[in-house]
């Protein structure tokens, strides 16, 4: 099924970045996993027709084995289950733990699975042969399916930044408290996110551009891609009052850095938060390589302590997104992505006060302080800078 656009009315009527954006029947948002978690279990065991699941970091963990055992008596119950997972960020499944699944009825693809991982070629979504494979895996080894996407029955969906695994509860861990951004919505929509899910599952991508009243923004191919990341430096450069952002990760393209200082010379408060403490070890050191260039530009940098932040937030001016896009080149150039425009004021809002306060708990990054970091903190951010494009 193309992306044909099925809904004509409920646009929004106010002045707007995106004018002719189309409305979500609801939105409900999560900054950690354990309500997230619960009803999507709660909805998946209620599912009666289908259930699309694609994420980039499927753990059999707690929540893990859950969602497992919700799937699996989904599909006994005559419920059409797929699942997509990654093959480099859900690697640790095996054939005997995805047979599991198969016997029971559940449809499972890897996207990207390891080139030297011979047993699951059966499994890989394009080309025939295991030489054909070998090699289309090794040249696309860096392209990963980063989205996170849950549907039951094309009526009811979720996404945002939470994988599935027990590091997005709020729990204390050896790592800390995770701080995410999630989202269920519900509206006419779900279809054209189904439709698009689709396109990944038979990896079927027509080479257009998405409709641009949709209320989510994907990159599954070259030209999507081209025009998801043009749009944000043109949203970007045509605010009026606020840029504030929440990123787990600040390694920007020269685009991206561009359109954020020409921003805030034109008057626009531009706001980023990135987390003191990182999942990924060596990410805060690339990150200060950034923050010279845009403290001078006036941009606010705060860093925050108390949470590990996993959120990926952009709120511009009236529009606000919340998705798997990080501000980083992976996102920016090699990695599938999923991003929900929010389109109600109260999720607006909620999203606001939660940077507000995020910022309020937070630590100002000045020129002095930058000063002060140790030498060789500076030096090794400057040699993984070099590796950026990867990153």
């Amino acid at each position: 099924m193309t992306m044909t656009l099925r809904r004509k009315s409920e646009k929004k009527e106010h002045d707007s970045l995106l004018p002719q954006l189309h409305l979500w029947s609801s939105e409900c948002i999560y900054f950690h996993g354990n309500d997230y978690f619960n009803e999507l279990i709660h909805s998946i065991n209620n599912a009666i027709r289908s259930i699309e699941i694609e994420c980039y970091i499927f753990y059999q963990d707690n929540i893990g084995k859950k969602i497992i055992t919700a799937l699996i008596d989904a599909a006994k119950k005559g419920v059409n289950v797929r699942l997509i997972i990654d093959g480099y960020g859900s690697m640790a499944w095996n054939t005997q733990q995805l047979a599991k699944l198969t016997d029971a009825g559940i449809e499972v693809k890897i996207f990207h699975p390891l080139p030297w991982r011979l047993s699951l070629y059966k499994r890989v979504m394009i080309t025939r042969g295991y030489i054909n494979k070998f090699l289309y895996l090794s040249s696309r080894i860096n392209k990963r399916d980063h989205r996170k996407l849950y549907i039951v029955d094309k009526n009811t969906a979720w996404s945002g930044s939470m994988n599935i695994s027990d590091s997005h509860l709020k729990q204390n861990t050896e790592e800390g408290i995770w701080l995410d951004c999630g989202v269920k919505i519900t509206g006419e929509s779900i279809l054209e996110l189904t439709d698009n899910f689709d396109e990944i599952w038979k990896r079927n991508i027509p080479y257009t551009i998405e409709n641009n009243h949709l209320p989510f923004r994907t990159n599954n191919n070259i030209i999507r891609r081209k025009y998801k990341n043009n749009e944000l430096i043109h949203l970007i450069k045509s605010c009026k009052n606020k840029i504030w952002i929440i990123s787990a990760y600040l390694a920007p393209s020269r685009r991206i850095v561009n359109a954020l200082k020409r921003a805030r010379s034109n008057g626009v408060d531009v706001k980023l938060i990135i987390s003191h403490h990182s999942d990924v070890i060596f990410f805060p050191l690339i990150s200060t390589t950034y923050y010279a260039e845009l403290i001078r530009a006036g941009i606010k940098i705060y860093e925050h302590r108390e949470y590990i932040i996993h959120a990926k937030t952009i709120i511009l001016d009236d529009i606000s997104f919340v998705g798997s896009s990080n501000l980083n080149h992976r996102s920016y150039l090699h990695d599938l992505e999923l991003d929900i425009i929010l389109t109600h004021k109260e999720s607006i809002k909620k999203l606001q006060d939660k940077f507000i306060d995020l910022s309020g708990n937070s630590e100002i990054i000045t020129q002095s302080k930058l000063k002060s970091l140790p030498w060789y903190y500076r030096f090794l951010g400057k040699i993984i800078w070099r590796i950026r494009y990867w990153l």
